[in-house]
């Protein structure tokens, strides 16, 4: 089963589990596919985080995060343009993905992504909206290029991809057009390396939630479990609350895929530019955008997360997966930078305090806490600024209010983006959900 935002990355992963592929195979198809087909959300110009499981062996994390420039001067990082660029690890992770777990490797992976960059595919409506709005914000060679039309195609961003099947990302020409176009140096590319790293576990009803640590946010949604007083929806966002603060005080736009083959690897993956469109820089002549994950450092001197040369900043991105007994049951993520964590909270709620089925986990209306009404940086505490769906009731939104929360209207835009895997513990039966609230869909055989 293969579960994302896009139906053709699902089409795509889904197909390849037909032909024999494992979900590492099916997952990197999809992925490759997302960064052709949601341009504005990831790409090879970003980063990626994955957790993988095998039957019979213990789950294992990438982080393919870039960092800062070893050697940046007196510059310091901007919101966007050339100095909120770090070095994209999204290449290099698909790479060590397809090294150690493919059974197609990687050439296989990326071609359905390069086709569809050379020949064009049809735009998404929901995907449409956001890329518009974030397409308002380029100019020059970048609003040439992803100036959304009803069918696109991106030449140049296939030749990128056929660059990184070649494994000359990192070095040679498309180094060089990096480097010119921000403040990393070509040497920058060239030392980058990804960490496997071993998930962290937290603990809740039963089960074990699978984060991937720091740089990562994910502590903040097992933090929030394991403090949930209850599964009322005002405990959960003051559980919340807490977690980011500790995680803000100590931690140093996105695609998301979940695959699972039936042979029991699975696999949760998440890629990003952050921002629409990243730092708003193309890589000019190679069709894609750099991410602006520099502006994920922070100015406090002495702050685990404050700027330094060759760092890598706190990350928004965060795969999970959720076992029971020693087993995994569950891959998902959900989309949309500090929501994720409370998105991970929220649907883990609904589905094992709650009962829900795990479409009905992701459907439910869902609350954002987007910063506090004062400039303290961290982004939910008491007091602080709670949107919440229209679907919720009155009398919740009541009794937040009482709690000292300020509620304000948001774009429907903002609550994330859901897809799941479920393993069921006793049949190996796979169920699929995702998110009403984007264009993709769950496709098994």
């Amino acid at each position: 089963m293969v579960s994302t935002s896009q139906p053709l990355a699902a089409l795509t992963g889904a197909g390849v589990l037909r032909e024999g592929g494992n979900a590492m195979d099916a997952a990197l198809a999809a992925a490759g596919v997302l960064a052709v087909t949601e341009p504005n959300q990831c790409g090879v110009g970003g980063d990626l985080f994955a957790i993988i499981v095998r039957d019979g062996e213990p789950p294992v994390g990438l982080n393919a995060s870039g960092r800062s420039p070893a050697d940046p001067g007196d510059a310091l990082p901007e919101l966007f343009g050339p100095r909120s660029v770090t070095v994209p690890g999204c290449p290099s992770g698909w790479a060590d993905l397809a090294e150690r777990f493919s059974s197609r490797g990687l050439a296989a992976a990326l071609q359905p992504a390069i086709a569809l960059a050379r020949h064009g595919f049809p735009m998404q409506p929901r995907n449409t909206a956001g890329w518009t709005e974030d397409w308002g914000e380029l100019s020059g060679e970048a609003r040439e290029v992803f100036q959304p039309r009803p069918y696109f195609a991106n030449p140049a961003l296939a030749d990128t991809l056929e660059t990184v099947v070649a494994g000359g990302f990192y070095q040679g020409d498309t180094a060089a057009a990096v480097a010119g176009a921000c403040w990393l140096s070509a040497g920058d590319l060239e030392a980058h390396r990804n960490d496997w790293v071993e998930p962290l576990a937290f603990s809740y009803r039963g089960h074990q939630l699978l984060e991937m640590p720091p740089n990562g946010q994910g502590s903040i949604a097992g933090w929030a479990l394991e403090s949930l007083r209850s599964a009322e929806l005002p405990d959960q966002v003051e559980a919340l609350a807490a977690a980011y603060q500790r995680g803000y005080a100590t931690i140093g736009g996105t695609a998301y895929v979940c695959a699972a083959d039936g042979d029991g690897m699975a696999v949760s993956l998440i890629q990003s530019i952050f921002y629409g469109f990243g730092s708003r820089v193309i890589v000019p002549g190679h069709g894609f955008m750099l991410q602006n994950r520099a502006s994920g450092f922070v100015e406090p001197p002495g702050h685990p997360n404050g700027f330094a040369p060759g760092k890598r900043p706190f990350h928004t991105i965060i795969p999970a997966l959720v076992a029971k007994d020693g087993a995994p049951v569950l891959v998902f993520g959900v989309m949309g930078g500090d929501m994720q964590p409370q998105g991970h909270a929220q649907v883990l709620v609904n589905l094992l305090d709650l009962g829900a089925d795990l479409q009905q986990a992701g459907d439910a209306p869902r609350f954002y806490h987007t910063g506090s009404s004062e400039p303290t940086g961290v982004p939910m505490e008491r007091g602080g600024v709670l949107h919440l769906e229209p679907e919720v009731p009155a009398s919740i939104a009541d009794a937040l209010r009482a709690r000292g929360h300020r509620i304000e209207p948001i774009a429907t835009g903002a609550y994330g983006g859901y897809q799941a895997i479920w393993r069921d513990p006793q049949t190996g039966v796979y169920s699929g959900a995702t998110e009403r609230r984007k264009d993709g869909c769950a496709l098994g055989y």
